[in-house]
């Protein structure tokens, strides 16, 4: 098996030794992980599962003058979400029928072990991702989403202020996970006790799924994709290992010895 993305092989599948081959011998160095929400911990996208239930049928038409380039994404997001009908409580009736992958509280829960921070980075809404998580009693180290507001029985997003989203590697991003990445690693670093881990530049692991997550992976040093990710990560040359769920790699960061290193006494 090749330990690298080919054109016919994007969507392979790593959980052998060879995966664990391509993660260098960290010895102890510190890991963190950044890890996409739609699609990626969750087994369809909220926000377009919503927008089925809840938006009036306009959304459609919202959503074709975005792929068609005619509007970006903080306009075509802050349009259809004024479009839902219902208050918190139907929200919460169409989250409740939104699964994650079976292996991701596990993997969670392995990273914590081992003392390894996880973000989550979300294009949607922050208290429907939040309220999930919660629900399937999932605990992480911060996150980066738009503000989910109603007033006068509406829904409105209200956007992260971000400098970056102008060089942003994101195609009509409406802002970018890089600025996660980076405030993460400076929280990281300011919670260090001495001067050398101060010094020390983690080990930056990005899992995702889609074109949002395309920014964060020129900052990452290991990818894990799926989907328009792993294609972006062939096409850019990124080197990546493709996967199906958390379970493979949960298996590949184990094998890696990722977990050992930092597992505390």
């Amino acid at each position: 098996m090749q330990n690298t993305l080919s054109r016919n092989h994007i969507e392979t599948i790593y959980t052998d030794d060879n995966a664990a081959g391509q993660i260098p011998d960290l010895h102890g160095r510190p890991v963190i992980v950044f890890c996409d929400f739609d699609g990626t911990v969750t087994t369809s996208d909220v926000t377009d599962v919503l927008l089925e239930e809840l938006a009036a049928p306009e959304w459609k038409i919202i959503e074709a003058r975005w792929v068609n380039g005619e509007i970006d994404d903080c306009e075509c997001m802050s349009q259809q979400f004024s479009l839902i009908n219902g208050n918190w409580n139907n929200i919460v009736a169409v989250a409740d029928t939104i699964g994650i992958d079976p292996y991701f509280r596990a993997f969670v829960a392995q990273c914590q072990s081992a003392n390894i921070p996880v973000y989550i980075g979300s294009n949607g809404a922050d208290t429907v991702m939040q309220y999930i998580l919660d629900r399937e009693q999932i605990s992480f180290d911060g996150y980066w989403a738009y503000r989910l507001i109603e007033s006068n029985d509406k829904w409105f997003l209200e956007f992260p202020q971000d400098e970056q989203r102008g060089i942003c590697q994101a195609p009509k991003s409406i802002a970018c996970k890089c600025a996660l990445v980076e405030r993460s690693l400076a929280r990281w670093r300011s919670n260090q006790g001495n001067l050398l881990m101060k010094n020390t530049i983690p080990y930056k692991i990005v899992i995702g799924d889609s074109r949002s997550d395309f920014c964060w992976t020129h900052k990452a040093d290991l990818v894990f994709a799926k989907g328009k990710l792993a294609q972006y990560c062939w096409q850019q040359n990124i080197n990546c290992l493709s996967f199906s769920d958390f379970s493979q790699i949960n298996e590949c960061l184990k094998n890696a010895q990722i977990f050992d290193y930092h597992t505390a006494d």
